[in-house]
């Protein structure tokens, strides 16, 4: 194996040649050994002619990530080949490392009336949302145990929707409530009439303990952006205001956006606007003047929301979508696509944006500086976060600071387990 070292602005590259394997670990050990890193900010790795890896070279990765994360460095590996993607998948390594397909993944800042927003490429592959059941189902109060879907936690890494954890459907069926699932771990509001979430991490997969929903949005893809977003507000920028900033951000350097985004974000929230269904919308519970849920005559009964802030000074996980009703949204398969949003008479919000988000709140925890992957920041939060709440969240809820993943949408279509 060789090594050859370049410098960009305050990223050092080290392209790789050879095979990873034990003798190559070996000779990257000590070449990273024997390595000034200087004023770097960043080390990438540049396995574009790395053919082969084994459990070797993954663990000298891995210390190499180690030794930077302790002294501030970014660490990332670029033109990584299929046959080495496989074995970081198959080690369950592929989320411990900053992926990018190219070396030049300098951050792009961009300066808009809600803030600074420091972008970082990642995946060049779009996603898509995949869409379980219909919205309008949910309105209408006619949810059935047929209608129900028992889905692996696997399956629903990030989404939002309608949804409950039990034993059966028929369990499950009476409790459905404001659900998402964030990094994996599922956090729902029951309808009991306690208001009190609830919430589950799983640690392995299980064909018994599965999440039971009647209506989902969930992230189909790798996030194509990673963005460190700062309010130019001391009260913080609302949900609406980062959207609308996403969305000019996309329009002027991203080919590839169609109109519509998903994100999940770690974030600081300086004011919680929430909302959240009180009663399951099954065809047991439906109103009796054959409205919907939403209608006037019904929406007091059935939802609970804020008017003031629910909550404030916390640190948050988000799961969302959103479409800027500015672009020719023609372009997405248009049953899926609205079978996603629904107007909530809560929500006071532009004529410009449609959205749909969903919050997990803990109590304040420090955010590092510079932040670590996104999954990695989740993660921390789930399972050392002390949790509080979760909500629906209205548009104009606040937020300060966040590390955000974005999926640049290309369509909207069935989930696969719609058909089960």
């Amino acid at each position: 194996m060789t090594f050859a070292t370049h410098d960009h602005g305050t990223k050092r590259v080290i392209c790789l040649t050879g095979r990873l394997d034990a003798h190559g670990a070996r000779g990257l050990q000590a070449y990273l050994d024997s390595l000034d890193y200087g004023e770097a900010e960043e080390l990438s790795l540049d396995l574009a002619e790395v053919p082969y890896l084994s459990s070797a070279g993954l663990r000298v990765l891995l210390m190499a990530k180690q030794y930077c994360e302790t002294r501030e460095i970014r660490f990332s590996l670029a033109n990584v080949a299929p046959y080495c993607l496989e074995v970081l998948r198959i080690s369950g390594l592929h989320q411990a490392f900053f992926l990018s397909q190219s070396v030049d993944n300098s951050p792009h800042e961009f300066t808009k009336h809600s803030g600074v927003f420091r972008t970082h490429a990642g995946s060049d592959d779009c996603g898509t949302i995949e869409v379980l059941g219909r919205i309008e189902d949910v309105l209408a109060a006619r949810i059935r145990a047929e209608d129900v879907k028992s889905k692996r936690f696997s399956a629903k890494e990030f989404s939002i929707g309608l949804g409950a954890l039990g034993a059966s459907i028929a369990e499950a069926l009476p409790l459905l409530g404001e659900m998402m699932t964030i990094g994996g771990t599922m956090v729902w509001l029951p309808t009991d009439g306690n208001d009190t979430p609830d919430y589950l991490i799983p640690h392995a997969e299980s064909t018994t303990v599965l999440i039971r929903t009647g209506f989902n949005a969930s992230i189909a893809g790798d996030f194509n952006d990673f963005v460190d977003f700062r309010s130019a507000h001391e009260e913080g920028s609302t949900l609406e205001d980062i959207y609308t900033s996403l969305f000019q951000i996309a329009r002027a350097r991203r080919p590839d956006f169609r109109g519509a985004i998903a994100l999940a974000m770690r974030a600081d929230v300086a004011a919680v606007y929430g909302a959240g269904v009180i009663k399951a919308p099954i065809a047991a519970n439906a109103p009796s003047n054959g409205e919907w849920i939403i209608h006037p005559t019904n929406f007091p009964d059935w939802f609970e929301f804020d008017d003031v802030p629910r909550h404030g000074a916390l640190t948050g996980l988000i799961c969302g979508v959103g479409l800027d009703l500015t672009a020719d949204l023609s372009v997405y398969n248009k049953q899926c696509m609205e079978a996603s949003f629904y107007v909530n008479p809560a929500n006071v919000g532009s004529s410009q944006v449609m959205l749909h988000n969903h919050g997990a709140f803990f109590t304040p925890m420090v955010f590092p500086d510079p932040p670590r992957r996104l999954e990695e920041e989740i993660a921390a939060v789930v399972e050392v976060g002390d949790f509080s709440d979760m909500r629906h969240l209205l548009d104009r809820t606040r937020i300060t600071r966040a590390l955000i993943g974005v999926v640049y949408v290309q369509d909207f279509c069935p989930d696969p387990g719609d058909a089960e």
